[in-house]
């Protein structure tokens, strides 16, 4: 079905459908029924709220306090203006959760900037994609969410697991943003004064703190993750309408429709895949996998390896939520078999479908980086090899050590 070019929403719902009408003995009114169990789930109540925090702080201006904040204090190092874009994406991630939402946010300021200040345009775009790509990393994350409800994992323990996962991608793409920045000698900024230094940093100071409240919420047992993002909204619209002062409400219609329809593509996608997952779990596809996947090796790092192949394959045709949607009823069991980590899965399978959004020829994060910064695919395509490629290095480094993703879980949460 998804070779001809039908929707993925449609092409789970239909394969069910298929299904349930080839056995000949079983009720289609499952379809609806479980449809329906797949989305009437009070976790899945912080995807639009999430949605909706991150798009009332974009509107509200944030975005252009955000780089100069990270201009402020990386400027004067050499390519600190690329440094300041990936910092910038990191604090934009922890707010929006979406790595299309960074790409567009960040890029549309940061790209022009660097572009004037001398640096080649296909460096500043392909490092605005691959640093975007925190965006579903970095908590509050919307794909940790879907997994952890399709795969009934706690969402407070994924989101500390992608923080360190999260930090390695910046601080790789940072060495290679200063590499390259000596080697083709890109130029300084003036130091700022501590006046500067100071009105900058306060500018920003309401937009650092909503991560910190979200994730220090959730830790201290005061609101579960569906419970902060409704304060991350309230907090959003508060800050954006009397802080920044750049929400207006004649623009409240606006965001609320974006929100809603972002909302409703990934929730169909959700109900529709919970049929799917049932047919997978009657037809034993799990264990069917396990058994040919263990006649390779019984090693789970091994079986890890062999998945993350597989998944930078998936990645490329599907976007995020569509991928988890279809993989995770199929993974979920079988790590419980081999014994893997639950939460270190969670993040290797979200890693690698989130590098698929850099990948050409479809990467949504690539289309949308191409549409604002004016450089075309090809060009972009050839330049975000480099970066993709320390993008692989973290996912090797976070399947070969478990406890990158598992130890701030065990920590803080005794998961």
């Amino acid at each position: 079905m998804l070779v001809t070019g039908i929707p993925i929403a449609i092409a789970l719902g239909g394969t069910a459908l298929s299904y349930l009408l080839m056995k000949g003995d079983l009720s289609l009114t499952m379809l609806v029924q479980t449809t329906f169990a797949g989305i009437a789930s009070f976790p899945l109540l912080a995807i639009p709220l999430f949605m909706l925090a991150g798009a009332l702080m974009n509107e509200s201006g944030i975005t252009r306090d955000l780089v100069r904040f990270a201009r402020l204090l990386l400027g004067r190092v050499r390519g600190g203006l690329g440094l300041a874009t990936i910092l910038a994406c990191a604090i934009f991630a922890a707010i929006s959760g979406s790595a299309v939402a960074t790409a567009v946010a960040i890029g549309a300021v940061a790209i022009p900037a660097m572009k004037d200040a001398g640096y080649d345009e296909d460096v500043s775009a392909a490092v605005t994609a691959t640093a975007s790509c925190m965006g579903p990393v970095i908590p509050p994350s919307i794909p940790f969410i879907i997994y952890g409800v399709i795969a009934n994992v706690s969402i407070g323990a994924l989101f500390l697991a992608g923080i360190v996962p999260g930090m390695l991608l910046g601080l790789g793409l940072m060495i290679y943003t200063y590499w390259v920045a000596r080697r083709r000698n890109y130029p300084l900024e003036e130091s700022p004064g501590w006046r500067e230094m100071a009105a900058g940093s306060w500018r920003a100071l309401p937009a650092l703190l909503m991560p910190f409240i979200i994730i220090g919420g959730i830790l201290g047992g005061i609101f579960t993750p569906t419970e902060a993002a409704g304060i991350a909204v309230v907090y959003a619209f508060l800050v954006g309408g009397l802080i920044y002062r750049g929400l207006k409400l004649s623009r409240l219609p606006a965001v609320l429709l974006v929100a809603g329809l972002e909302t409703a593509m990934v929730m169909l996608l959700l109900g529709l895949s919970e049929p799917f997952a049932w047919v997978v779990a009657v037809e034993q596809v799990p264990l069917k996998m396990l058994s040919a996947l263990t006649s390779v090796g019984q090693d789970p790092l091994m079986v890890l390896l062999l998945v993350n192949v597989a998944l930078i394959l998936i990645g490329i045709p599907l976007e995020t939520a569509p991928a988890l949607t279809i993989v995770t009823p199929v993974l979920a069991p079988l790590a419980m078999q081999l014994g893997i980590d639950p939460i270190q899965l969670g993040v290797v399978v979200v890693f690698n479908l989130v590098l698929g959004l850099i990948t050409p020829p479809v990467g949504a994060v690539l289309f949308s980086v191409c549409g604002i910064s004016g450089v075309s695919l090809e060009k972009l395509s050839r330049a975000v090899w480099a970066p993709f490629l320390i993008g692989l290095l973290v996912l090797l480094l976070i399947t070969v050590v478990p406890s990158l993703t598992t130890l701030l879980p065990k920590m803080l949460m005794r998961h």
